[in-house]
């Protein structure tokens, strides 16, 4: 027997050679990738803050603070450019692997080195449109969260730390702290109250800061403004970007909670985890699963990047079934073990594969994305931009912020995106919101609109929508521009009698 246990461990580290390797071949290959989907709207607001925009005040848009803040950082580092982007999108997936490592070989060895790299596969197999999502960027700080929530003896500096961390996370999206709530649980017996307090207080010194932020910059307002009035709008809209009523949205919500977006497959091997390593970490581990299998219902739109944090905490679960030595035999038969071993490795295999774009690559294909069309307008918006001239985009994620980032154009009012003119129709905050976009319209006078009309623009469907512009815009548009370019996808308006 000893021979064969030595033949499964030299099998078990062959194995993990082949996939390091093969996630650092995808990540190479991922330094081609072009800015895509929603990298380009976020970056675009990081370069008007960049020239002195705050969010809420100056430009509008309903994400968290926290969201703003990291992608200046990414822009400033980059400085936009796109393979400076990728370099720091691997980077941050290396630090994430890196922690994960360190904070799972306080269990297994073996398991932290193989979640960290399966994690890294399945985050590069989502290709251009799941690079550095916001649940990807909060894995910074969970991971770190994880590494000192893992700790033998917590101090109360590790609460006020990871406190801290959760409010960074919660700072990008609020929904995402509900993993600080299995931490205290599993730490509470003694001096609870204390505990508590100083979790509480590292959470609430990262609130307080942006709030003191947004108040010294006038920006409170306006963000209560869109918080109050705007979020409960788009939370009625689903993953198909339709509006549901309260009955059809619990229903809705209900029936798609339990496919786990199509990442089912990992509960055998977590479960087998869990019987196997019956101890306070792994319940912890699986407390911290359960509570990010349920996140995309707060949002109810379950789109994939919403299973992100799920995932993540799912293969870290699901790596501690495989087989480590020494050899568990005199708690549980040696053919749990094995077989525990094989249905994570056969879970592997029928969900661990290359992205599309990564295939496309190997093929010397184009990758296609909406940056193909933002290659045509920042070409025309290069030749024909002067300065002062503004431009205005009536698009989200199609291609023209991207285009406008690459060629450093200025937005003419602050409504970066055109999608919320067109939901809840009837709604006085979204008619205030129309009549106030054409009173700056009419203010700035725009040398250029740039209207997205592909198919795979957002649009919204369901009661109380249209995807018709409104008669004031359209009315702006007849009386005052001309087409100068009409593409099946895209029309670029031009202003009559410049002076």
């Amino acid at each position: 027997m000893a021979s064969s246990l030595i033949n499964l461990k030299r099998f078990q580290i062959l194995f993990l050679i082949l996939l390091a390797i093969f996630l650092i071949v995808q990540a190479i290959f991922s330094l081609q990738w072009q800015i895509a989907h929603d990298e380009a709207p976020l970056l675009y607001e990081a370069f008007l803050m960049q020239n002195g925009a705050v969010p809420y005040k100056d430009f509008f848009d309903f994400q968290m603070p926290g969201s703003y803040i990291i992608y200046y950082l990414l822009g400033t580092l980059s400085n936009f450019g796109p393979f400076r982007i990728r370099i720091l999108d691997v980077l941050i997936l290396a630090s994430i692997i890196f922690i994960t490592y360190h904070a799972l070989k306080k269990i297994n060895k073996t398991s932290a080195l193989i979640a960290g790299i399966l994690f890294g596969l399945k985050y590069l197999q989502g290709g251009p449109a799941l690079s550095l999502q916001r649940e990807y960027l909060i894995l910074i700080f969970l991971s770190l969260a994880i590494f000192i929530a893992l700790q033998e003896n917590l101090s109360f500096n590790h609460r006020l730390i990871l406190g801290f961390l959760f409010g960074l996370a919660a700072s990008i999206k609020p929904h995402s702290a509900i993993g600080l709530i299995p931490i205290i649980l599993f730490d509470l017996d003694s001096a609870w109250i204390k505990k508590i307090f100083y979790y509480a207080l590292g959470f609430l010194i990262l609130v307080v800061a942006i709030i003191l932020w947004l108040a010294s910059t006038n920006a409170l307002s306006p963000f209560f403004d869109i918080a109050l009035n705007y979020w409960g709008l788009y939370s009625q809209i689903n993953g198909e970007l339709v509006i549901l009523s309260s009955t059809e949205r619990l229903s809705y919500i209900l029936n798609l909670v339990w496919r786990f977006g199509g990442h089912a497959l990992w509960l055998i091997p977590a479960t087998f985890a869990i019987y196997l390593n019956q101890n306070k970490k792994t319940y912890l581990l699986a407390s911290l699963t359960l509570c990010y299998a349920i996140y995309p219902a707060f949002t109810g739109q379950f789109f994939p990047y919403h299973y992100i944090l799920f995932i993540y905490f799912i293969i870290l679960l699901a790596s501690l079934s495989i087989t480590h030595y020494p050899l568990s035999i005199t708690h549980y038969p040696l053919s749990i073990n094995y077989l525990s071993s094989i249905l994570f490795l056969l879970t592997l295999f029928i969900t661990i594969r290359p992205s599309q774009t990564f295939i496309r690559q190997l093929n010397n294909q184009p990758i296609v994305t909406s940056s193909d069309r933002a290659i045509e307008i920042a070409n025309f918006l290069e030749k024909n931009l002067e300065t002062g001239d503004f431009v205005q985009p009536l698009d989200w994620t199609g291609g023209t912020l991207l285009a406008m980032l690459e060629t450093r154009a200025l937005i003419a009012t602050e409504y970066v995106f055109d999608f919320y003119f067109y939901h809840h129709i009837s709604n006085p905050y979204i008619q205030n919101l129309r009549n106030d976009f054409i009173n700056q319209l009419q203010d700035s006078m725009p040398r250029f609109i740039i209207e997205v009309t592909s198919a795979d623009k957002p649009w919204v469907g369901g009661d109380d929508t249209t995807r018709t512009k409104f008669p004031e815009l359209q009315n702006f548009l007849d009386e005052n521009y001309s087409i100068t370019i009409q593409k099946d996808d895209y029309v670029i308006y031009e202003l009559d009698d410049r002076p």
